[in-house]
Protein backbone atom coordinates (compact mmCIF):
# COMPACT_ATOMS: atom_id res chain seq x y z
CA UNK A 1 0.00 0.00 0.00
CA UNK A 2 2.93 2.31 0.58
CA UNK A 3 3.91 1.96 -3.07
CA UNK A 4 0.38 2.98 -4.03
CA UNK A 5 0.48 5.98 -1.74
CA UNK A 6 3.81 6.94 -3.28
CA UNK A 7 2.18 6.97 -6.69
CA UNK A 8 -0.68 9.10 -5.34
CA UNK A 9 1.55 11.59 -3.62
CA UNK A 10 3.94 12.00 -6.52
CA UNK A 11 1.07 12.49 -8.93
CA UNK A 12 -0.67 15.06 -6.80
CA UNK A 13 2.38 17.27 -6.69
CA UNK A 14 2.45 17.63 -10.48
CA UNK A 15 1.33 19.72 -12.02
CA UNK A 16 -12.93 28.72 -16.42
CA UNK A 17 -15.89 31.07 -22.66
CA UNK A 18 -18.76 32.36 -24.91
CA UNK A 19 -19.17 33.43 -28.52
CA UNK A 20 -21.52 34.22 -31.36
CA UNK A 21 -22.30 33.13 -34.90
CA UNK A 22 -20.67 34.66 -37.97
CA UNK A 23 -23.49 33.34 -40.25
CA UNK A 24 -24.95 36.05 -42.59
CA UNK A 25 -28.77 36.42 -42.07
CA UNK A 26 -30.93 35.10 -44.94
CA UNK A 27 -32.26 37.91 -47.20
CA UNK A 28 -35.84 39.10 -46.56
CA UNK A 29 -38.20 37.80 -49.30
CA UNK A 30 -39.74 40.49 -51.58
CA UNK A 31 -43.43 41.26 -50.99
CA UNK A 32 -45.56 40.52 -54.10
CA UNK A 33 -47.52 43.52 -55.44
CA UNK A 34 -50.83 43.19 -57.32
CA UNK A 35 -50.35 43.93 -61.04
CA UNK A 36 -51.73 47.21 -62.40
CA UNK A 37 -55.07 46.91 -64.30
CA UNK A 38 -54.84 48.55 -67.74
CA UNK A 39 -57.64 51.08 -68.43
CA UNK A 40 -58.57 51.80 -72.04
CA UNK A 41 -59.50 55.49 -72.61
CA UNK A 42 -63.15 56.03 -73.75
CA UNK A 43 -63.84 56.61 -77.41
CA UNK A 44 -65.15 60.04 -78.49
CA UNK A 45 -68.85 60.61 -77.86
CA UNK A 46 -70.96 60.96 -81.00
CA UNK A 47 -74.32 62.84 -80.52
CA UNK A 48 -77.32 60.71 -81.42
CA UNK A 49 -79.20 61.31 -84.65
CA UNK A 50 -82.66 62.93 -84.39
CA UNK A 51 -84.29 59.69 -85.48
CA UNK A 52 -82.83 57.78 -82.46
CA UNK A 53 -85.60 56.36 -80.26
CA UNK A 54 -85.95 57.54 -76.72
CA UNK A 55 -83.53 56.12 -74.18
CA UNK A 56 -84.87 53.24 -72.12
CA UNK A 57 -85.88 53.85 -68.57
CA UNK A 58 -82.89 53.22 -66.35
CA UNK A 59 -83.11 50.46 -63.79
CA UNK A 60 -81.36 50.03 -60.48
CA UNK A 61 -78.36 47.81 -60.84
CA UNK A 62 -78.26 44.55 -58.95
CA UNK A 63 -76.08 44.85 -55.91
CA UNK A 64 -72.65 43.59 -56.66
CA UNK A 65 -73.05 43.96 -60.39
CA UNK A 66 -70.53 46.23 -62.05
CA UNK A 67 -72.04 49.41 -63.43
CA UNK A 68 -71.42 49.97 -67.07
CA UNK A 69 -71.66 53.45 -68.42
CA UNK A 70 -72.89 53.79 -71.98
CA UNK A 71 -70.05 53.81 -74.33
CA UNK A 72 -67.49 52.78 -71.66
CA UNK A 73 -65.84 49.40 -71.53
CA UNK A 74 -66.45 47.13 -68.59
CA UNK A 75 -63.65 47.37 -66.03
CA UNK A 76 -63.09 44.14 -64.04
CA UNK A 77 -62.87 44.48 -60.28
CA UNK A 78 -59.40 44.79 -58.80
CA UNK A 79 -58.41 41.81 -56.68
CA UNK A 80 -56.57 42.84 -53.53
CA UNK A 81 -53.95 40.26 -52.51
CA UNK A 82 -53.54 39.45 -48.82
CA UNK A 83 -50.34 40.69 -47.17
CA UNK A 84 -47.41 38.34 -47.44
CA UNK A 85 -45.85 37.48 -44.04
CA UNK A 86 -42.24 38.50 -43.69
CA UNK A 87 -39.99 35.68 -42.53
CA UNK A 88 -37.45 36.95 -39.98
CA UNK A 89 -33.82 36.19 -40.69
CA UNK A 90 -32.54 32.89 -39.32
CA UNK A 91 -30.21 33.23 -36.34
CA UNK A 92 -27.79 30.40 -35.64
CA UNK A 93 -27.44 29.23 -32.00
CA UNK A 94 -24.56 30.68 -30.02
CA UNK A 95 -21.62 28.30 -29.98
CA UNK A 96 -18.96 28.78 -27.30
CA UNK A 97 -15.47 28.94 -28.72
CA UNK A 98 -13.07 26.07 -28.20
CA UNK A 99 -10.92 26.64 -25.09
CA UNK A 100 -7.30 27.52 -25.56
CA UNK A 101 -5.07 24.50 -25.92
CA UNK A 102 -2.22 25.77 -23.76
CA UNK A 103 0.47 25.46 -22.78
CA UNK A 104 -0.43 25.63 -19.10
CA UNK A 105 2.57 25.83 -16.80
CA UNK A 106 3.10 25.45 -13.08
CA UNK A 107 2.67 28.62 -10.97
CA UNK A 108 5.22 29.55 -8.33
CA UNK A 109 5.06 27.56 -5.11
CA UNK A 110 4.97 29.29 -1.70
CA UNK A 111 5.74 28.00 1.77
CA UNK A 112 2.41 27.24 3.41
CA UNK A 113 0.60 26.16 0.22
CA UNK A 114 -1.23 22.90 0.79
CA UNK A 115 -3.44 20.34 -0.92
CA UNK A 116 -5.56 17.60 0.68
CA UNK A 117 -6.68 14.59 -1.32
CA UNK A 118 -9.00 11.68 -0.67
CA UNK A 119 -8.00 8.31 -2.02
CA UNK A 120 -10.35 5.32 -2.22
CA UNK A 121 -8.80 1.94 -2.97
CA UNK A 122 -10.80 -1.28 -2.61
CA UNK A 123 -13.27 0.51 -0.33
CA UNK A 124 -10.57 1.89 1.98
CA UNK A 125 -10.63 5.69 2.15
CA UNK A 126 -7.77 7.81 3.40
CA UNK A 127 -6.89 11.49 3.16
CA UNK A 128 -3.43 12.83 2.39
CA UNK A 129 -2.46 16.42 3.18
CA UNK A 130 0.64 17.93 1.58
CA UNK A 131 2.11 21.19 2.81
CA UNK A 132 5.00 23.04 1.17
CA UNK A 133 7.66 23.59 3.80
CA UNK A 134 10.53 24.86 1.66
CA UNK A 135 11.02 26.60 -1.70
CA UNK A 136 14.45 26.73 -3.29
CA UNK A 137 15.90 29.65 -5.24
CA UNK A 138 15.73 27.54 -8.42
CA UNK A 139 11.97 26.98 -8.02
CA UNK A 140 12.05 23.49 -6.56
CA UNK A 141 10.18 22.72 -3.35
CA UNK A 142 9.65 20.27 -0.51
CA UNK A 143 6.41 18.79 0.81
CA UNK A 144 5.66 17.49 4.30
CA UNK A 145 2.78 15.02 4.10
CA UNK A 146 0.40 13.44 6.59
CA UNK A 147 -1.96 10.53 6.02
CA UNK A 148 -5.21 10.32 8.00
CA UNK A 149 -4.90 6.62 8.84
CA UNK A 150 -1.19 6.49 9.58
CA UNK A 151 0.98 7.38 12.55
CA UNK A 152 4.66 8.16 12.57
CA UNK A 153 7.08 10.62 11.03
CA UNK A 154 5.79 12.76 8.20
CA UNK A 155 6.73 11.97 4.65
CA UNK A 156 9.16 14.43 3.09
CA UNK A 157 9.15 14.75 -0.70
CA UNK A 158 11.56 16.86 -2.77
CA UNK A 159 10.65 18.16 -6.25
CA UNK A 160 12.45 20.11 -8.94
CA UNK A 161 10.97 23.26 -10.50
CA UNK A 162 9.17 21.19 -13.16
CA UNK A 163 7.36 19.08 -10.57
CA UNK A 164 9.56 16.05 -11.01
CA UNK A 165 10.17 14.02 -7.84
CA UNK A 166 13.81 13.93 -6.75
CA UNK A 167 13.52 12.03 -3.47
CA UNK A 168 11.09 10.77 -0.86
CA UNK A 169 11.10 8.82 2.40
CA UNK A 170 7.56 7.52 1.87
CA UNK A 171 8.38 4.13 0.38
CA UNK A 172 8.58 2.23 3.68
CA UNK A 173 12.26 1.34 3.27
CA UNK A 174 13.41 3.39 6.26
CA UNK A 175 15.55 5.76 4.23
CA UNK A 176 15.25 8.36 1.52
CA UNK A 177 14.72 7.00 -1.97
CA UNK A 178 16.10 9.01 -4.89
CA UNK A 179 15.09 9.30 -8.54
CA UNK A 180 17.42 10.01 -11.47
CA UNK A 181 16.42 11.74 -13.57
CA UNK A 182 13.52 13.29 -11.68
CA UNK A 183 10.37 11.15 -11.92
CA UNK A 184 7.84 13.11 -13.99
CA UNK A 185 4.29 11.91 -14.59
CA UNK A 186 2.99 14.71 -16.81
CA UNK A 187 4.63 17.58 -18.71
CA UNK A 188 5.21 20.78 -16.70
CA UNK A 189 3.97 22.91 -19.61
CA UNK A 190 1.01 20.90 -20.90
CA UNK A 191 -0.65 21.51 -24.27
CA UNK A 192 -3.69 19.70 -25.65
CA UNK A 193 -2.52 17.08 -28.12
CA UNK A 194 0.99 16.85 -26.70
CA UNK A 195 2.46 13.43 -26.02
CA UNK A 196 5.14 12.63 -23.47
CA UNK A 197 7.40 9.83 -22.37
CA UNK A 198 9.64 9.74 -19.31
CA UNK A 199 11.91 7.19 -17.66
CA UNK A 200 13.62 7.24 -14.26
CA UNK A 201 15.56 4.93 -11.98
CA UNK A 202 14.48 4.69 -8.36
CA UNK A 203 17.44 4.01 -6.07
CA UNK A 204 16.99 2.47 -2.60
CA UNK A 205 20.32 2.82 -0.76
CA UNK A 206 19.29 1.13 2.49
CA UNK A 207 17.78 -2.00 0.95
CA UNK A 208 19.78 -5.21 0.93
CA UNK A 209 17.45 -6.83 -1.59
CA UNK A 210 15.99 -4.60 -4.29
CA UNK A 211 18.40 -1.74 -4.65
CA UNK A 212 16.69 -0.09 -7.62
CA UNK A 213 13.50 -0.05 -9.69
CA UNK A 214 12.79 1.22 -13.19
CA UNK A 215 9.93 3.70 -13.66
CA UNK A 216 8.34 4.79 -16.93
CA UNK A 217 5.47 7.12 -17.83
CA UNK A 218 4.04 7.53 -21.32
CA UNK A 219 0.90 9.40 -22.27
CA UNK A 220 -0.97 12.22 -23.96
CA UNK A 221 -2.87 15.40 -23.06
CA UNK A 222 -6.19 14.62 -24.75
CA UNK A 223 -8.58 17.48 -23.90
CA UNK A 224 -9.60 20.41 -21.72
CA UNK A 225 -12.67 19.61 -19.62
CA UNK A 226 -14.74 20.99 -16.77
CA UNK A 227 -14.16 18.72 -13.79
CA UNK A 228 -15.98 18.85 -10.44
CA UNK A 229 -14.43 17.42 -7.27
CA UNK A 230 -15.05 18.11 -3.55
CA UNK A 231 -12.79 21.18 -3.71
CA UNK A 232 -14.84 22.78 -6.52
CA UNK A 233 -15.23 22.89 -10.30
CA UNK A 234 -12.12 23.40 -12.39
CA UNK A 235 -11.13 23.81 -16.03
CA UNK A 236 -8.65 21.00 -16.34
CA UNK A 237 -6.33 19.23 -18.74
CA UNK A 238 -7.29 15.57 -19.18
CA UNK A 239 -4.14 13.45 -19.23
CA UNK A 240 -4.14 9.74 -20.11
CA UNK A 241 -1.02 7.72 -19.36
CA UNK A 242 0.48 4.26 -18.90
CA UNK A 243 3.12 3.71 -16.22
CA UNK A 244 5.34 0.87 -15.12
CA UNK A 245 7.35 0.17 -11.96
CA UNK A 246 9.70 -2.81 -12.29
CA UNK A 247 12.09 -4.53 -9.90
CA UNK A 248 15.43 -4.60 -11.72
CA UNK A 249 16.69 -7.81 -10.10
CA UNK A 250 16.99 -10.81 -12.38
CA UNK A 251 16.65 -13.26 -9.46
CA UNK A 252 14.20 -12.99 -6.59
CA UNK A 253 12.35 -10.04 -8.04
CA UNK A 254 9.30 -8.85 -6.14
CA UNK A 255 6.13 -7.42 -7.69
CA UNK A 256 6.17 -5.41 -10.88
CA UNK A 257 3.41 -2.89 -11.56
CA UNK A 258 1.52 -1.85 -14.70
CA UNK A 259 -0.64 1.25 -14.22
CA UNK A 260 -3.28 2.80 -16.46
CA UNK A 261 -4.18 6.30 -15.34
CA UNK A 262 -6.50 9.17 -16.30
CA UNK A 263 -5.85 12.41 -14.44
CA UNK A 264 -7.15 15.97 -14.58
CA UNK A 265 -4.80 18.91 -13.92
CA UNK A 266 -6.17 22.39 -13.16
CA UNK A 267 -5.08 24.97 -15.72
CA UNK A 268 -4.75 27.73 -13.08
CA UNK A 269 -3.16 26.17 -10.01
CA UNK A 270 -1.36 23.35 -11.79
CA UNK A 271 -2.68 20.92 -9.19
CA UNK A 272 -3.78 17.42 -10.08
CA UNK A 273 -7.46 17.55 -9.04
CA UNK A 274 -8.48 13.95 -9.79
CA UNK A 275 -7.06 10.62 -10.94
CA UNK A 276 -8.66 7.29 -11.80
CA UNK A 277 -6.06 4.54 -11.66
CA UNK A 278 -6.08 0.84 -12.53
CA UNK A 279 -3.09 -1.17 -11.27
CA UNK A 280 -2.05 -4.69 -12.20
CA UNK A 281 0.81 -6.20 -10.20
CA UNK A 282 2.55 -9.50 -10.87
CA UNK A 283 4.99 -11.29 -8.61
CA UNK A 284 5.08 -11.54 -4.83
CA UNK A 285 1.63 -10.58 -3.55
CA UNK A 286 0.53 -9.69 -7.07
CA UNK A 287 -3.00 -8.42 -7.50
CA UNK A 288 -5.16 -6.03 -9.51
CA UNK A 289 -7.05 -3.09 -8.07
CA UNK A 290 -8.38 0.37 -8.92
CA UNK A 291 -8.34 3.65 -7.02
CA UNK A 292 -9.90 7.08 -7.26
CA UNK A 293 -8.22 10.25 -6.00
CA UNK A 294 -9.85 13.70 -5.66
CA UNK A 295 -8.80 17.14 -4.40
CA UNK A 296 -10.76 17.95 -1.22
CA UNK A 297 -9.13 21.12 0.14
CA UNK A 298 -6.30 23.44 -0.90
CA UNK A 299 -4.75 26.88 -0.66
CA UNK A 300 -2.26 28.50 -3.05
CA UNK A 301 -0.75 31.94 -2.47
CA UNK A 302 0.46 32.66 -6.02
CA UNK A 303 -2.99 32.25 -7.60
CA UNK A 304 -4.98 33.38 -4.51
CA UNK A 305 -7.12 30.26 -4.85
CA UNK A 306 -8.31 28.12 -1.93
CA UNK A 307 -11.04 25.82 -0.70
CA UNK A 308 -10.96 25.17 3.04
CA UNK A 309 -12.48 22.07 4.61
CA UNK A 310 -11.99 20.27 7.97
CA UNK A 311 -10.74 17.19 6.13
CA UNK A 312 -7.28 18.73 6.03
CA UNK A 313 -6.98 18.04 9.77
CA UNK A 314 -8.11 14.39 9.59
CA UNK A 315 -6.09 11.78 11.43
CA UNK A 316 -4.45 11.05 14.79
CA UNK A 317 -3.16 13.85 17.05
CA UNK A 318 -1.24 13.82 20.32
CA UNK A 319 -0.07 16.44 22.81
CA UNK A 320 0.10 17.89 26.29
CA UNK A 321 -2.73 19.52 28.25
CA UNK A 322 -0.65 20.30 31.33
CA UNK A 323 -0.38 18.51 34.67
CA UNK A 324 -4.13 18.53 35.29
CA UNK A 325 -5.17 16.66 32.13
CA UNK A 326 -1.85 15.10 31.17
CA UNK A 327 -1.13 13.69 27.74
CA UNK A 328 -4.03 13.59 25.27
CA UNK A 329 -4.51 11.46 22.16
CA UNK A 330 -7.39 12.33 19.85
CA UNK A 331 -8.58 11.49 16.38
CA UNK A 332 -10.20 13.88 13.90
CA UNK A 333 -12.64 12.54 11.31
CA UNK A 334 -13.00 13.70 7.70
CA UNK A 335 -15.82 16.04 8.81
CA UNK A 336 -13.88 17.57 11.74
CA UNK A 337 -15.33 15.64 14.71
CA UNK A 338 -12.86 15.09 17.57
CA UNK A 339 -12.82 12.17 20.02
CA UNK A 340 -10.15 10.90 22.37
CA UNK A 341 -8.88 10.84 25.95
CA UNK A 342 -6.31 12.37 28.27
CA UNK A 343 -4.40 10.58 31.01
CA UNK A 344 -2.84 12.23 34.06
CA UNK A 345 -1.42 10.73 37.24
CA UNK A 346 -4.70 10.96 39.15
CA UNK A 347 -7.44 11.30 36.52
CA UNK A 348 -8.70 10.20 33.13
CA UNK A 349 -10.51 12.67 30.89
CA UNK A 350 -12.63 11.98 27.84
CA UNK A 351 -12.37 14.49 25.03
CA UNK A 352 -14.98 15.35 22.41
CA UNK A 353 -15.24 18.37 20.15
CA UNK A 354 -14.86 19.69 16.64
CA UNK A 355 -12.72 21.75 14.30
CA UNK A 356 -14.40 23.78 11.56
CA UNK A 357 -13.19 24.69 8.08
CA UNK A 358 -11.47 27.84 9.41
CA UNK A 359 -9.56 25.80 12.00
CA UNK A 360 -11.51 26.93 15.07
CA UNK A 361 -11.28 24.18 17.71
CA UNK A 362 -13.77 23.47 20.53
CA UNK A 363 -12.99 20.72 23.04
CA UNK A 364 -15.20 19.38 25.82
CA UNK A 365 -13.11 17.88 28.63
CA UNK A 366 -15.10 15.47 30.87
CA UNK A 367 -13.15 14.25 33.88
CA UNK A 368 -14.22 10.83 35.15
CA UNK A 369 -16.39 11.47 38.23
CA UNK A 370 -15.74 15.19 38.00
CA UNK A 371 -16.52 18.41 36.17
CA UNK A 372 -16.87 19.10 32.47
CA UNK A 373 -15.04 22.05 30.98
CA UNK A 374 -14.60 23.59 27.55
CA UNK A 375 -11.35 24.55 25.89
CA UNK A 376 -11.00 26.43 22.62
CA UNK A 377 -8.12 26.99 20.27
CA UNK A 378 -6.93 27.32 16.69
CA UNK A 379 -5.65 24.66 14.32
CA UNK A 380 -3.08 24.87 11.58
CA UNK A 381 -2.42 21.98 9.22
CA UNK A 382 -0.27 19.92 11.54
CA UNK A 383 -0.55 21.87 14.82
CA UNK A 384 -3.33 23.18 17.10
CA UNK A 385 -3.18 24.99 20.45
CA UNK A 386 -5.08 27.15 22.92
CA UNK A 387 -5.30 28.43 26.50
CA UNK A 388 -6.51 26.04 29.21
CA UNK A 389 -9.70 26.98 31.08
CA UNK A 390 -11.28 26.18 34.44
CA UNK A 391 -9.55 23.78 36.79
CA UNK A 392 -6.64 23.38 34.39
CA UNK A 393 -5.84 27.10 34.25
CA UNK A 394 -3.42 28.70 33.96
CA UNK A 395 -1.51 27.20 31.07
CA UNK A 396 -1.79 26.20 27.47
CA UNK A 397 -2.59 23.09 25.51
CA UNK A 398 -1.11 21.92 22.22
CA UNK A 399 -1.57 19.00 19.83
CA UNK A 400 0.44 17.84 16.84
CA UNK A 401 -0.57 15.58 13.97
CA UNK A 402 1.09 12.21 14.35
Amino acid sequence: MRMRILGLISATALTACGGGSDTTPAPTPAIPVAPAVPVTPPPPVVPPAPSTPAEPTPTEPTPGTPVTSPGWPTVPPVTVLPPVPVTPPVTEPTVPPTPSTGPYTLPARTVGDFATYTDVTMGWKVSVTQRITKVDANGGWENADSVSQEKGAQTIEVFDKQGGMLSTNSSGYGCSVTYAPAALQSPPGATVGATFEYASTMSIPCSKEESSRALTSKGKVVAIESKTVPAGTFTALKIVSSETNFDLRTIGASANYWVEKTCWRDTVTGLIIACNTSTDSKGTGGMSYSSATELASFSQAATKREFLDPIRFAGPWTGSFGAYYGTCDVNITFTGLITGACKAATRTTSVTGSVDKAGVVKLTMSVAGGATETNVGQAALFDMSGTLAGAAAPGNWALKHK
